[in-house]
């Protein structure tokens, strides 16, 4: 590196430890705010959030801009980072006074600095200033807990797969905020991280700004782009996925044949475990009676099954009114380890955004454990079942908390169903499950969202 007055001092991108790029101080330097980026990742995605990271660091560098990179992974280890609020403390007492922008990204991001300094360029962040892309519920929805939806007073929140931006003095003024919000959150159930951040920025006083920069489809204009991977190789062989449905004799004749018309006739490795054997359709009994809620008694006997079958890289876990694209999902397996311990699905917590709390994958959109990840949950003592109702899927994130596996979250599962979720939360990216069948057409969600990728995407909200 050589020296001269205007020298550049780079710390290079290591593991993921915080990057500071700073600018030599200079009377003709164009930019006096610094850009803090912070990558919303887990642990086991460790090599894109450092590609992102070198992309951002060569960016700064080539626009003479200051800039700060966290990875969440590795400054906010113990988790429930992704719900933004253990965050806050931190960067405050870092950034919040200076005149700094704290720009989120997730790890499926991509960011055209010289755009975002632009949209930057009218705004001052000594202001409380909240930026993203829009996103607005047109009815109340279980997602967001039957929220009320007000048409004349529309509430917008962020739809945080295209990132959002906050301003330092936002920051602070959140961060005193949470400080009195945590006894309340000891007991949350954390669904939607963009709703639940961005009705507690709105509690605080300050309402989103939508802008365009904010994307999920990749144009000029873009400043931070949404780019979940499409090609990471070869599909996964969906003969080595084992496909478990949940189901129990009151739903066969309702439920089954849905399935049987949908996307099992896909597939040919699956099995549906039931409280009774029934020849009709085929299910398979492991001696767990059913119980009114929780199932925890049977997921976890599949579990053990599973551990013992051969030849399997991976184990979908799904409820009877579960609705796949095997094809989506196969290809978004691809971009995943199979002989690394992985828990994939769509990601909820428990007071995640706390010490005590926990990450765990909402079942209905369907869970995805790899093989030796099956195999370490079905060791003896390891997840134990308190009864056989207990609700399982909030239990399998208790043993993945023991057991240090993150959830990687996707946001191609979906734990309700089309019209639960704004059109804008559905475009961007191929969908991997629905679920429910309530008040809709099973058969139309499956052949208009989940039916083998058409050249576009479904965009029309049912």
């Amino acid at each position: 590196m050589q020296g001269s007055a205007r020298g550049l001092v780079i710390v290079a991108v290591c593991l993921m430890v915080m990057v500071w790029i700073t600018v030599g101080a200079s009377s003709s330097s164009q930019h006096t705010e610094s850009l803090v980026f912070i990558i919303v990742d887990a642990e086991n995605s460790m090599p894109n959030a450092h590609n992102l990271a070198a992309s951002l660091s060569s960016q700064a560098a080539q626009l003479d801009v200051p800039v700060v990179i966290y990875s969440t992974s590795r400054e906010w280890p113990d988790g429930g980072s992704w719900t933004y609020f253990p965050m806050l403390d931190r960067l405050n007492s870092k950034h919040g006074s200076s005149k700094s922008w704290m720009v989120f990204v997730g790890k499926h991001t991509k960011v055209k600095m010289a755009n975002l300094l632009q949209v930057l360029s009218t705004k001052e962040s000594s202001q409380l200033v909240f930026m993203g892309r829009g996103l607005q519920d047109q009815e109340e929805t279980i997602i967001h807990h039957f929220a009320r939806v007000d048409p004349k007073q529309p509430f917008l929140y962020p739809d945080v797969r295209a990132g959002m931006v906050l301003s330092g003095a936002l920051i602070t003024r959140l961060a005193k905020k949470w400080a009195g919000s945590k006894i309340k959150a000891a007991t949350e159930i954390n669904i939607d991280a963009s709703y639940e951040f961005g009705s507690f920025v709105k509690s605080a006083g300050i309402e989103l700004t939508t802008d365009s920069a904010f994307c999920v489809k990749d144009e000029d204009h873009c400043a931070i782009l949404y780019s979940p991977p499409t090609n990471c190789g070869k599909a996964a062989d969906v003969s080595k996925i084992h496909f478990a449905i949940k189901s129990w004799q009151q739903n066969h004749n309702k439920r089954l044949p849905i399935l049987y018309g949908t996307w099992l006739k896909q597939i040919t490795n699956y099995a549906i475990y039931s409280d009774v054997e029934d020849s009709s359709y085929g299910t398979v009994s492991l001696g767990v009676p059913n119980t009114e809620q929780g199932h925890c008694g049977k997921t976890m006997a599949i579990i053990r099954h599973a551990a013992q079958m051969e030849g399997i890289h991976w184990l979908f876990i799904a409820d009877d009114d579960t609705l796949l694209s095997t094809e989506a999902l196969s290809e978004l397996l691809a971009c995943h380890d199979h002989t690394q311990p992985v828990a994939l699905g769509e990601r909820y917590g428990y007071a995640a955004a706390l010490p005590h709390g926990y990450d765990y994958i909402t079942g209905g959109g369907g869970m995805v454990f790899s093989k030796p990840l099956v195999k370490m949950l079905a060791s003896p003592g390891v997840c134990q079942c308190p009864s056989n109702d207990t609700p399982d899927d909030m239990f399998l994130g208790i043993c993945l908390r023991i057991l240090s596996i993150p959830v990687t979250h996707s946001s191609a599962f979906h734990q309700a169903r089309p019209m639960d979720y704004p059109k804008g939360r559905l475009e961007g990216e191929w969908p991997v499950s629905f679920h429910k069948f309530w008040m809709v057409d099973p058969y139309h969600v499956f052949s208009h969202w989940l039916q083998p990728r058409p050249p576009t995407h479904p965009q029309d909200e049912l």
